[in-house]
């Protein structure tokens, strides 16, 4: 090989392996990688923001934990496809034909957290049986006692549910829910007989909701969302975005660098400069913005998107933490074997990994309960805690818990 062959594949491998370092995916307009190129960053990206040209993608650079959707026209429309590793050349079907894509890192998307869970009521208003189930994939058999039994439900982070009624194989009619239920309709209560947990990325309302849900907003929005971007004139990374309340964590890379905005006419913004948490000065926003100015540019750190006849109304601190748990320890002053628990009803300790009759302290964050019991399935004298307790010997359940429930205030 020459020199000049030995010099081109150190730099195209040099290339590539930034590429994959820097959680960055490489579009290239012919096969091999070869051709015009674009770098890009996690983020929505139309036609004229993927900077080889409409219809000319041939290859992708895609490394581990990114994710790349392209899509048959701009504006993510028409069919579509994912792929998750690098794609040498397009099949015939796709190549030179994507017009819009998206970039997501999988392992550090805008809004999610691995914390994030929903917890399952037996009953309506979320009282009954209940268990917290993080996401993933449950057949009938993995929802045990919830299946064909689940009347409400409230969600805990970024994620949506799709349900399927009446069939355990995650097959057949669906439904996906984005928002907490407080009480399922005939349609869905107690029909539920498999699901899955996803992260909810764009944060879409369903349009035609049946479940009787008691949401902020109505779910009647169509094609109303925000579009957010990083460069003025509406160009650059960009993030679709519909009604509700997004943190800095779920700004993603657009924390803190948004410079454009695109706002439909029944709603408004609320953005807040000096908090990633929505607390503080806020500035309200109710038309496009080509470019802001210098208040505003690249120093929005978090947002509210509301109707405009719905601001007096929204609670800006709905969301507490989801990170907390409760904690319970064999030993007092919260030592020795512990076990951490979600919201949720457990008929024995050894259900959850601990020892029956050894609960000799726990940990209770702020807007959580707990009810221990005497005998297993919640039988016998009961004892409601509302608070963390170093110790039980006042109350006399040290080495007494034998079941234990645990919900969390909305």
């Amino acid at each position: 090989m020459s020199k000049f062959g030995i010099a081109l594949l150190v730099i195209l491998s040099y290339s590539i392996s930034l590429s994959a370092q820097n959680n960055y995916v490489t579009l290239h307009e012919d096969c091999n990688y070869s051709g015009k190129q674009s770098v890009l960053a996690s983020g929505n990206y139309r036609t004229y923001q993927m900077k080889i040209g409409n219809d000319k993608l041939s290859s992708i650079q895609i490394p581990a934990g990114m994710k790349v959707t392209i899509y048959e026209h701009d504006k993510y429309e028409g069919k579509s496809k994912t792929f998750t590793g690098n794609i040498q050349c397009l099949d015939a079907e796709w190549n030179e034909l994507a017009s819009s894509v998206v970039v997501e890192d999988m392992y550090n998307k805008p809004g999610y957290d691995q914390n994030s869970y929903i917890t399952f009521y037996n009953d309506c208003y979320n009282k009954g049986y209940s268990k917290s189930l993080k996401p993933g994939t449950y057949k009938g058999s993995a929802l045990g006692l919830l299946k064909n039994n689940i009347s409400s439900f409230i969600i805990y982070g970024n994620l949506k549910v799709k349900v399927y009624l009446n069939n355990e194989d995650l097959s057949g009619y669906n439904y996906t829910f984005n928002e907490s239920t407080s009480c399922l309709s005939s349609t869905y209560n107690d029909k539920i007989s498999s699901l899955v947990i996803e992260y909810d990325y764009n944060q879409g309302y369903n349009n035609n909701n049946n479940g009787n849900n008691n949401n902020r907003y109505n779910n009647n929005y169509g094609d109303n969302y925000v579009n957010i971007y990083s460069t003025c004139n509406y160009k650059g990374n960009s993030l679709r975005l519909a009604p509700g309340e997004y943190q800095g964590n779920k700004l993603g890379i657009l924390k803190s660098t948004i410079s454009s905005i695109k706002i439909p006419s029944n709603l408004q913004v609320k953005a807040y400069i000096s908090s990633d948490y929505l607390s503080g000065n806020y500035y309200t926003i109710s038309e496009d913005i080509s470019c802001m100015t210098s208040t505003l540019n690249n120093k929005i750190r978090s947002l509210v998107i509301e109707e405009k006849n719905q601001a007096s109304n929204y609670n800006y601190n709905q969301n507490p933490s989801i990170n907390s748990r409760v904690t319970i320890y064999v030993d007092g002053n919260y030592k020795g074997q512990a076990v951490s628990l979600l919201p949720g009803t457990y008929s024995s300790m050894s259900q959850i990994g601990f020892p029956d009759n050894a609960l000799s302290s726990l940990s209770l964050p702020e807007g959580f309960k707990v009810v221990l019991y005497e005998f297993e399935n919640f039988g016998g004298k009961k004892y409601t805690i509302n608070q963390s307790k170093s110790g039980f010997s006042f109350s006399g359940w040290n080495d007494k818990a034998s079941s234990i429930a645990v919900y969390r205030e909305q």
